[in-house]
């Protein structure tokens, strides 16, 4: 029996060569769609699913009021380790993310990323494998280093590099301990590698908050229990004063309280924080939408081409087949088409993949994959389904026609089955509709991020990477240098640099006017806001030629001042935590302006010139504006001096707006995603509709003919074929935009400064959607209606 579905199978492809191909094809689209994305998801799924010991390990947070932190205080990790006792082990750590560092080992520089800052704990914490040197002794020494072993080939090639001393931005010196190998899969924290903290001691204070804890347990508990002990222990040691309980404590209104975060959910399912799995579910969402429009699309295609083996399936019954046999000959003919779909889709998955990747800089591969064996039962499982939804209806509808019927030539099946098809095409048409809109309205809220006033201008504003010493006591020495440049206007230095994908949002709380406030320090020069153009609300700026302006003196934002509750606070004293001595005078306040991109708050903040006490900050860069004309001659300069400023570091520079622009790198990236799937289901569903057309025009040849004969135009013919699809449409129309416009908002409100939706957004969706349509259909139509109708009577 296997055999003759087969032969039967081979024919009707081979019979019907073009529908078969768009069958085929339409439907292969939809599958590498959704294939390429199901690869991204389980790579997202995958974070830090390479160790099972991780299962144990949490990240533990702040929460002050209202306020989260996600740095704690230096001493948390060992408080905990010391007092808890289903504590394994625990880690302060302080990781540089994106920032570079400066390497010299070998007799090679190179910048790194992903340098982190550990303890003695670290390993014994986080699980990674060393190639080289001993996990239990490696991070024991005061100036251990451990290398990846990408870097390791990067500064010795393939010597081995344990006890070698390297050289950290040239200023720490440590010994390579250890070597490691590379985690079996993606982690939040990106380790290239690991430095014993050489400031370790001289910071192990609990006004510090610069550091991330990491807590692993012995035995597996609820993380309400594990928040509950560790609570109890933090209040017990820091919070409490006089006799009140931490069970009092607990129902007090302020409350500062430790949260965690199992390390295994961080990337995708933080309590607090960037949430990257919003993206990930909205590209699933729409991959599952283009699978299932490829699925219809093959359904309608199926359900034309019905007509056309009316006959054939009548004889068949007379010569003794029974009605499961017809259903199970049309469901291996659809299967054995949807494996075909599906063979070819792997080959577009493997055209696409790599262009994906380098979109989204991920190694995405779908054979080299870590589950590539879940991967490819996530896919078995979804091809039983396309099956189902695409093969079923076609199956029993074609299984359904009676013998005497069809041996006579009559193939219509009247108003049967009319409302599926429609229901199908309303399905396609929705999802068609949904697209576009979805494209229109994040095209305008990707123009609206970088045309939007950030509250400064970062036009002709330079980001010079420098060391910490000359950002501080050499920055005059800087500053005169490059001011000395023709074109240079201003040097100006800040802590926390617009644009800057490493942004420090660790806020201390500052008591102003008898209220207690968390602001963000920023430490910066005297001409910030002139070299920033930013704009000045209330009171002045700093000034060159005011001695206070050194030292004593503050500068707030709006939002800082709004939160302060003073309506005027020039003049106002304003204390740092932990330096109730030296108080600052507010005299002005700037207008907001935004320093992470506009997918985040302004937040409020604090500036001040001095970094002598109060709050030591470190990082940032030099800023230097320069003018329009003869900029490439300027930037020469500037790089011929800084020769001589930092002759051991090779200048870093960018452009602000260029780094605003970084910032929105994935959610533009994202858009072009979604483009594409649009035109992918635009192509999918004028197949569709093409196929539907054809599928109506072979029902009614006969009356096409008789229409023709009698003096009916093509015209009229082909508005007749095409008016139930307008209706079809509209209705469509009408079902996607309430679900778009929930969609929509729910994705606008991933950012703090956004578009409004508008009604002209969902009118313009929905007349490109009726234009596709009619398009479509009308050639469909019109290649019915100019047929030649004695010839279409005479085969009827």
């Amino acid at each position: 029996m296997f055999a003759n579905y087969l032969k039967i199978t081979f024919r009707n492809i081979l019979r019907n060569k073009i529908y078969n191909f768009l069958n085929i094809f339409g439907l292969a689209v939809g599958i590498a769609s959704f294939i390429v994305i199901l690869v991204y998801v389980n790579y997202e799924l995958s974070y830090d699913k390479w160790d099972p010991s991780l299962q144990k390990v949490y990240k533990l947070s702040l929460r002050e009021n209202q306020d989260f932190l996600s740095m704690t205080q230096a001493p948390l990790a060992s408080l905990l380790q010391q007092n808890y006792p289903n504590a394994e082990a625990a880690t302060a750590i302080m990781p540089s993310g994106d920032f570079e560092l400066l390497l010299n080992a070998g007799g090679k520089a190179i910048y790194q990323k992903g340098v982190v800052t550990v303890d003695s704990s670290f390993l014994k914490v986080f699980p990674y494998k060393l190639i080289k040197g001993n996990v239990a002794t490696a991070l024991n020494p005061p100036n251990a280093v451990i290398l990846s072993n990408e870097v390791s080939r990067k500064l010795f090639g393939n010597a081995d590099p344990i006890g070698k001393p390297i050289k950290i931005y040239n200023s720490i010196d440590g010994v390579i301990t250890g070597v490691m190998q590379k985690p079996n899969g993606p982690s939040h924290l990106d380790a290239q590698m690991l430095m014993r903290d050489p400031y370790g001691k001289q910071n192990n204070f609990w006004q510090n908050y610069s550091f991330h804890t990491y807590i692993k347990i012995k035995h597996p508990v609820t993380e309400a229990e594990l928040e509950n002990e560790i609570n109890r222990i933090y209040y017990e040691s820091q919070l409490k004063k006089g006799s009140l309980s931490y069970e009092e404590y607990k129902k007090t209104s302020n409350q500062t309280v430790l949260f965690s975060d199992a390390v295994q959910d961080l990337h995708n399912f933080p309590k607090h924080g960037e949430n990257h799995f919003t993206v990930t579910m909205v590209l699933l969402v729409l991959a599952i939408f283009l699978l299932i429009a490829g699925a219809i699309n093959f359904s309608n295609l199926s359900l034309a081409r019905a007509i056309t083996k009316a006959k054939e399936v009548g004889i068949r019954k007379v010569l003794g087949s029974k009605r499961i046999h017809i259903i199970l000959q049309s469901l291996f003919d659809i299967a054995f088409q949807c494996c075909l779909s599906l063979f070819l889709a792997i080959v577009f998955v493997n055209i696409v993949l790599p262009y994906f990747s380098r979109n989204f800089d991920l190694p995405l591969s779908f054979f080299n994959n870590q589950r590539t064996l879940s991967l490819s039962l996530q896919i078995a499982v979804s091809l039983f389904f396309i099956i189902l939804i695409a093969g079923l209806y076609p199956a029993l509808f074609l299984s359904n026609f009676k013998t005497s019927e069809v041996l006579k030539g009559n193939y219509t099946k009247g108003t049967k089955g009319v409302f599926f098809r429609n229901s199908l095409l309303v399905v396609q048409l929705t999802l068609s509709a949904f697209f576009i809109i979805g494209i229109i309205v994040i095209n305008r809220q990707m123009d609206f991020m970088q045309t939007k006033d950030l509250g400064f201008n970062p036009s002709q504003v330079i980001r010079i990477d420098a060391t910490q010493k000359d950002r501080e006591e050499n920055f005059s020495v800087v500053r005169n240098e490059l001011l000395s440049i023709p074109g240079v206007e201003y040097v100006a230095k800040s802590t926390a640099v617009p644009g800057s994908k490493v942004a420090d949002t660790s806020s201390l709380e500052f008591r102003c006017a008898g209220k207690k406030v968390r602001l963000i320090s920023d430490k910066v020069s005297i001409d910030y806001f002139k070299t920033m153009n930013i704009q000045l609300l209330k009171g002045r700026l700093f000034e060159n030629g005011r001695a206070e302006d050194l030292d004593n003196t503050a500068i707030i934002n709006e939002t800082a001042m709004k939160k302060t509750g003073v309506a005027n606070p020039i003049g106002q004293l304003i204390y740092f935590p932990f330096c109730d001595s030296i108080p600052y005078t507010i005299v002005g306040v700037v207008k907001d302006f935004n320093v992470q991109g506009l997918q985040n708050q302004v937040n409020p903040s604090i500036y001040t010139t001095s970094n002598a006490h109060c709050a030591y900050k470190s990082g940032g860069a030099i800023l230097v504006k320069i003018k329009t004309e003869h900029a490439q001659q300027t930037l020469a300069g500037i790089e011929a001096v800084w020769k001589k400023i930092e002759p051991a570091f090779p200048i870093r520079y960018s452009f602000l707006d260029q780094d605003f622009r970084s910032l929105l790198a994935e959610y533009i990236r994202v858009g072009k995603i979604i483009s594409f799937f649009t035109l992918i289901s635009i192509i999918i569903a004028a197949i569709g509709l093409f196929a539907l057309t054809s599928f109506l025009a072979q029902q009614r040849v006969k009356e096409i003919g008789i229409r023709k004969i009698l003096g009916a135009s093509v015209s009229t013919i082909t508005i007749l074929l095409s008016k139930d699809f307008i209706r079809l449409v509209i209705i469509a129309i009408f079902i996607s935009m309430p679900l778009a416009w929930w969609a929509l908002f729910k994705w606008l409100e991933n950012f703090a400064y956004r578009i409004n939706l508008s009604w002209w957004m969902f009118a313009l969706a929905g007349i490109i959607t009726i234009s596709i349509t009619l398009i479509t259909v009308c050639f469909g139509a019109m290649k019915a209606a100019i047929a030649n109708p004695v010839k279409n009577l005479r085969t009827e």
